[in-house]
């Protein structure tokens, strides 16, 4: 059953000044399907029969936005933007015209879903090509004909990306043409698809919202790198390569960089691939994959800070922590990848442990690691050379050193010491430490 729809106060106010000036408006497109499903919205879109001279008249506070004589309206909490009505030519650039009337106006748009307006001063909503009806049947069909997915092949993602967030389900003709003209994908910018892609990621159902990227084999341009992982079989998994990377995305919270390092974890293991006696092993596959994704997120122009981190994330995502070990073995995993990864390091082993068929995502090595890092926590040290209570400089003075690599060394053991017991973490502790160890007093002849 479909909410009733609710407009704010203030955007019918917007649709008032309009309308008072004799133009047509409407709320349109994805603002009034969200609100038929209830979800709460801080974005609106009018389309009105004003042209862009006349919206800047009846708004004189609107400000030009983008190309197609689009404006932007900023009130306190939310966004408008205002848009004549349009009446665009085929194409991902369209040379646009004006249309005349709302109905031309929704015929250009992509999807049924999208292709409704709303009248909120008269409680009117037109509806020429079934939207409502598809909204109630949770289906995503192309508004007119499939010819829509042509026009601009970013739709194709755009299908999937709707299928993903709402839990839809795509009409066969629409999904046809997706996959019939899935190539088209090549025509459009990298960054488009990105942004695309990872909404799909960061959707409620990411999983089968990849899965389809692969059905409609629009996955083979944007990672064609994943797809090597097909029917490469683990010995050890009930999935083969490309199934497990992409079943990750059903376990990890909706961070984008967790969400690209679990679907990106394991991209290397078929280009490392050795045949052994009981099946397939993968050695150093975890540095493979870090390239190989640095090199798909580069391309995918992911900006510097999220490939940084993805990358830190696949690099160490196969620790080592068993029941047994203990705190400085504890410590010394935080010196490695740091606080500010391990907890996100311990997600991903928890999500690698489901999507490899463990029935439970924490193990006893993982348990007894969760156990330690609590205890961590109350020692409130990052456990790397800022935190040693001896800095270079002591050293030089204490030893009369001049700079160079054996300060290094020397500040290195005493780290490796403090990790071992950060109760031995005083100055004079340590010189005392450092003497010992790099200038022992020679014994008498």
């Amino acid at each position: 059953m479909l909410s009733q729809i609710k407009i704010p106060q203030d955007v019918i106010e917007v649709i008032k000044c309009f309308k008072n000036s004799g133009y047509q408006a409407y709320i349109v497109g994805g603002t009034v399907r969200d609100a038929l499903l209830g979800k709460e919205n801080f974005d609106y879109d009018i389309s009105t029969s004003a042209r862009p001279y006349e919206i800047q008249k009846a708004l004189p506070k609107a400000i030009p936005y983008g190309e197609f004589g689009t404006f932007l309206y900023v009130l306190k909490d939310k966004k408008i933007e205002i848009t004549p009505f349009r009446n665009d030519a085929p194409g991902r650039k369209p040379q646009y015209g004006f249309a005349g009337s709302i109905e031309e106006d929704l015929s250009r748009r992509d999807f049924t879903i999208n292709s409704i307006a709303y009248d909120p001063i008269e409680n009117k909503i037109i509806d020429p090509f079934g939207g409502i009806e598809d909204i109630k049947n949770k289906i995503i069909r192309c508004t007119g004909s499939s010819k829509r997915i042509w026009e601009d092949p970013l739709r194709a993602l755009r299908a999937v990306r709707f299928m993903a967030q709402l839990n839809f389900s795509i009409e066969p003709s629409t999904l046809y043409t997706i996959k019939a003209k899935s190539a088209l994908l090549e025509t459009i910018s990298k960054e488009r698809i990105r942004d695309e892609f990872s909404k799909i990621l960061l959707s409620d159902n990411s999983y089968e919202g990849l899965n389809m990227l692969f059905l409609t084999n629009l996955l083979d341009y944007i990672i064609p790198e994943l797809l090597e992982g097909m029917g490469v079989e683990h010995y050890n998994k009930p999935y083969d390569v490309l199934e497990h990377n992409l079943i990750m995305s059903k376990y990890l919270s909706k961070k984008l960089y967790l969400k690209l390092a679990g679907v990106l974890h394991d991209v290397g293991k078929p280009f490392c691939a050795q045949k052994k006696e009981y099946g397939l092993e993968f050695p150093n596959h975890h540095e493979i994959s870090a390239r190989i994704a640095e090199e798909v997120l580069r391309r995918l122009k992911y900006d510097s800070k999220t490939i940084k981190k993805v990358i830190h994330l696949i690099k160490h995502h196969m620790f080592i922590f068993y029941p047994e070990d203990d705190l400085y073995k504890a410590r010394k995993l935080v010196f490695t990848v740091g606080w500010e990864n391990i907890y996100d390091l311990i997600e991903i082993r928890k999500a690698d442990r489901l999507a490899s068929g463990f029935p439970q995502a924490i193990g006893p090595g993982l348990s007894s690691l969760i156990n330690k890092l609590e205890i961590l926590q109350k020692e409130k040290l990052d456990y790397n050379l800022k935190d040693l209570a001896v800095k270079g400089d002591d050293l030089i003075k204490a030893f009369n050193l001049k700079p160079g690599p054996l300060i290094g060394q020397i500040l290195s053991y005493l780290l490796e010491e403090i990790l071992k017991d950060p109760s031995l973490n005083e100055k004079d502790t340590l010189l005392e430490m450092a003497k010992n160890k790099f200038y022992p007093k020679k014994e008498e002849m």
